[in-house]
């Protein structure tokens, strides 16, 4: 493969540094130093008539020596070196002696009117010139005030020179000079110091590039290489993704393997059995065969797999070879040779790469480091392209298994559903059928099951099915319906012969919590129904039948206390009291199923009007207030009078609380208490009544309103009933788009909570009914 051309990096730019101090004190100083000598020369032999003393000459000899030594000191001294402490000494050491010679002259040329001032600003801009490399020397030339002061004076013998306006002036144009020269001084410096930062980034950036560029040859070479891989990889997968057998897939990474590693051997092996008596099964290739071979080698021998499998990545295994072991049996009851992996692979060195799927080892492939006859070149061994080539082949690998679990699990529902009494239909999104059994098909009136994929509805005579799934899949709640459908024996009963079936529809969600379908489950309860409706004939008629005797034993009882019939002793009268008791408790029971019965024929009516539930719970109150003095309790209201009315069945709501404080009564030890209260939430009103009871334990909790339910169920119990009532107050509640629960910690003292919710406007079509028919939760979810 052709590799990118890479551009060579640019050439390294010249560095920018600060002109070094010996540099500067060669090309500017020691040139300067000799100008002033010369000048120095000159003005003595032009003043010569002022007489040349021999201290002036001494001061020109000397100054020469000093120039001649510094001019030699700092022509030795390397340009590369770094400046000494020495060299910073003399580099102001000399430009104080320059300083001091300018001075003198002026002082030899006449004071204010010599014109050799102008060596001063000559002095100060070599100051700037020395900056970059002696930050301080730019400071230098503020002396010169002073000085150039200090030689007027002894020209003149006096400060008269003071007043004079040429001194003045240019005095001031020395000062301005020496100002505008520092900022100059300045701004060069930080530019050079800028420039300088900038070149070293540059410098490093340079570095930094070279070393990217090799870093960039080296990864397209690298690039070249994977791509390649990639393409054989992109071919493995397409041909794994062939098949969904487990034994073709197997020989088709066998073959992959071979074909894209160079290898004369190769082996896939797979964990069988459990972790103590694991076992690798699989195929291995030999070129000499030609062919593939199965084998089981035990896990427990071969440390190199184990390594390879708890670490998660490939392993080198240097060169072996062992003989066969004997046989193993398989998970099929089948003997397949056991020999070691080195034997299998002819003793050449391996690799053992790990088949990892879902975080967890299924097997390993081993290729071994031996080329084939049609092999070109080295072999193509990478560990990355291995471990990829493992991450196929192990993905192919578990879906192969996943089918076949799937499949298998499919035929034993098919014979599971097929097996059951209950019909099963299942639907998807949009209504199409996915599985149907034959219990389910019957029921429907199907010939046959209708095409998997096709909308059901198109099949179904009956639509309120259809419906119902519809239902369930918009709402995403479970539903519970009873239906009437035409009964499957048509040839056996008459025409118009239905029959009732209970049908469960719950939805079925994804992993994104979505609704991906509906399964209902289709019951025959035909025969229930009708016992349920044999009962309620028998509760009704016994009812009935019951009141007649129990009105006459209840009026002989009455006339005997009276003393009607003759004296009756106290003993009698106990017991006659005690018979009287048990009958009114006998009459409230009658009572409770008759009303239960009516309820459940359908034949009670609801009477709206507006209802005063602060009124509603005084006559409550007061009708009941004897009774729980009787008992020794404490009957109290709490009810606020700004409650709003709500729409309602008086009677039948006053009959709901009725038995509520009846039951706290009922359920109230001697000394308890039991309150009657009211709040508004919105648009309902709650009615709470609380005692100091014996309490309910939260398992009981749910049940209380059931049917016929007693919390405490045995013969022995202390408190007798029917348990209708609260199942009576749940009916008129919910039918009165309410609800009603029970809140209690079940220990006694704590008592217990019912609570009534009702909306204060109820909207209804029609009159509606207390229906018992059709269970509460399917009146509550419809």
């Amino acid at each position: 493969m052709q590799q990118p051309a890479i551009p060579p990096p640019p050439a390294a730019p010249r560095r920018i540094r600060p002109p070094s101090l010996v540099r500067v004190q060669r090309l500017a100083d020691a040139p300067t130093r000799w100008t002033l000598l010369a000048l120095a020369a000159w003005l003595l032999w032009r003043t010569r008539d002022a007489g040349i003393g021999g201290g002036w000459l001494a001061l020109l000899a000397g100054y020469a020596l000093l120039a001649l030594l510094s001019t030699g000191y700092w022509l030795a001294r390397s340009q590369a070196a770094g400046p000494r402490r020495a060299d910073v000494w003399l580099a102001y050491g000399l430009y104080s002696a320059d300083a001091l010679l300018v001075a003198a002259l002026i002082w030899r040329d006449g004071g204010v009117s010599s014109s050799f001032y102008i060596l001063l600003v000559l002095l100060a801009l070599k100051a700037a010139m020395l900056t970059p490399s002696l930050p301080g020397m730019i400071w230098m030339p503020f002396l010169f005030g002073p000085l150039y002061t200090a030689a007027l004076r002894l020209a003149a013998g006096n400060f008269g020179f003071l007043a004079d306006s040429a001194f003045q002036t240019r005095y001031l144009l020395l000062w301005a000079w020496l100002v505008g020269l520092v900022l100059v001084a300045w701004e060069l410096a930080r530019r050079t110091a800028e420039a300088v930062a900038m070149d070293a980034a540059l410098t490093q950036q340079q570095a930094a590039l070279a070393q990217k560029t090799e870093t960039l040859q080296r990864t397209a070479t690298d690039l070249g290489d994977r791509v390649l891989e990639l393409r054989a990889l992109q071919e493995v997968s397409k041909a794994l993704a062939t098949t969904l057998r487990t034994e073709e897939t197997l020989q088709l990474v066998l073959e992959n393997l071979c074909r894209v590693t160079g290898s004369s051997h190769c082996a896939v092996a797979l964990i069988e059995a459990g972790r103590d008596d694991a076992v690798l099964s699989g195929a291995s290739f030999d070129e000499d065969d030609e062919q593939a071979q199965a084998f089981a080698v035990p896990l427990a021998a071969e440390p190199a797999v184990r390594e390879a499998l708890h670490g998660g990545r490939p392993v080198h295994v240097a060169a072996h070879m062992q003989k066969e072991e004997g046989r193993l049996k398989t998970k099929d009851g089948g003997n397949l040779p056991s020999v070691t992996l080195g034997a299998l692979l002819d003793g050449h060195p391996y690799v053992v790469t790990p088949l990892i799927s879902r975080g967890q080892p299924i097997g390993a492939l081993l290729v071994a480091e031996s080329a084939g006859r049609g092999a070109r070149g080295k072999l193509n061994l990478p560990d990355q392209l291995l471990t990829s080539f493992a991450y196929f082949a192990a993905t192919a690998l578990e879906n192969a298994r996943l089918y076949q679990d799937a499949w298998e699990k499919r035929r034993e529902l098919e014979a599971v559903l097929a097996g059951i009494g209950d019909g099963v239909v299942v639907v998807d999104p949009d209504m199409a059928l996915i599985l149907m059994n034959p219990v389910a098909r019957a029921i429907l009136g199907l010939e046959a099951e209708p095409p998997a994929g096709v909308p059901l509805r198109l099949y179904l005579s009956v639509s309120a099915f259809a419906d119902l799934l519809a239902e369930t899949m918009q709402s995403g709640q479970e539903q519970i319906r009873e239906l009437d459908l035409p009964d499957p024996r048509r040839g056996e009963t008459p025409a118009d012969e239905h029959r009732t079936y209970g049908i469960l529809a719950s939805p079925v969600l994804d992993a994104e919590g979505q609704v991906g379908g509906v399964v209902a489950v289709l019951r025959d309860v035909t025969a229930q129904k009708e016992l349920e409706r044999m009962k309620s004939n028998f509760l009704s008629v016994v009812s009935h039948e019951l009141r007649t005797p129990l009105h006459s034993i209840k009026g002989f009882v009455e006339i005997i206390l009276m003393g009607k019939t003759g004296p009756v002793s106290e003993l009698q009268e106990d017991f006659l009291k005690t018979v009287r008791t048990q009958t009114l408790v006998l009459q409230r029971m009658i009572d409770d199923l008759l009303e239960f019965s009516r309820m459940e024929a359908g034949r009670v009516r609801l009477h709206l009007a507006e209802v005063s539930l602060p009124a509603m719970a005084r006559s409550v109150n007061a009708r009941l207030a004897p009774l729980a003095e009787e008992g020794g309790l404490r009957l109290r209201q709490d009810l606020s009078e700004e409650l709003p009315e709500i729409d309602g069945d008086r009677t039948r709501l006053e009959q709901v609380l009725t038995n509520l404080v009846e039951n706290a009564i009922k359920f109230t030890p001697d000394g308890g208490e039991i309150v009657i209260s009211g709040e508004r939430l919105g648009d309902r009103v709650r009615l709470t009544v609380a005692d100091t009871g014996i309490g309910i334990p939260p398992e009981e909790q749910e049940r209380v309103f059931d049917r016929f339910y007693q919390v405490d169920g045995s013969e022995r119990r202390a408190y007798r009933g029917a348990g209708l009532g609260l199942s009576i107050c749940r009916h008129i509640v919910e039918r009165h788009n309410g609800r009603i629960w029970v809140e209690s910690e079940g220990a006694p003292g704590r008592g217990s909570r019912f609570h009534v919710e009702l909306p204060i406007r109820l909207q209804m079509d029609e009159a509606p009914t207390i229906d018992f028919t059709t269970p509460a939760r399917a009146r509550r979810d419809g």
